[in-house]
């Protein structure tokens, strides 16, 4: 097995995660596709809550907006845990700078091959590093939140005409 530099394979590791909240990103555009109707050809417009109209009663009823029915985390990657093992091949010092730091700074480089799966770690050799890293997904977007609320608020109950719950698209 050829080393590779240790920050290679973190940066894969977490280029991995990215494409996990990527997807979740996509979710959240799926989400106001499935409950919103827009213009695809005129995407300045306003988009349009798609509604449902819900009978409380004979004589009452509300206009709900769909987006109020479901929970924006959906699926989302919560925590990803990656338990490796690398066995160290060699070594490299680096002169590196950093934005935030006057002048540079040495780092070292490690290369580093992928070592064996050990339950217990007395038995790792002494040459190999365990290694534990964790990647967790933020909260979803405040204006996912605050959007769902504002909807929210605007549900309340509309007295049916006589004939009983209203059946048109105005709710009225």
């Amino acid at each position: 097995m050829i080393p590779s530099d240790l920050r290679d394979i973190t940066r894969g590791l977490h280029e991995a995660a990215s494409s996990a909240n990527n997807l979740i990103a996509q979710q959240y555009i799926k989400l106001f596709d499935q409950f919103f109707d827009y213009d695809p050809d005129d995407l300045g417009t306003p988009m349009k809550a798609k509604m449902v109209e819900v009978a409380l009663d004979d004589h009452h009823s509300m206009r709900v907006p769909l987006i109020t029915l479901v929970s924006p985390r959906g699926l989302a990657l919560e925590t990803m845990n990656v338990d490796l093992s690398v066995k160290v091949a060699g070594t490299e010092a680096e002169a590196v700078s950093h934005a935030l730091e006057n002048g540079e700074l040495s780092c070292e480089r490690f290369y580093v091959t992928l070592g064996g799966a050990r339950p217990d770690p007395a038995q790792r050799n002494a040459d190999e590093i365990q290694i534990s890293l964790s990647f967790k997904a933020c909260e979803p977007p405040e204006a996912v939140h605050r959007l769902i609320e504002e909807y929210t608020q605007l549900i309340s109950p509309l007295r049916a005409p006589r004939g009983g719950p209203s059946t048109d698209a105005t709710g009225g």
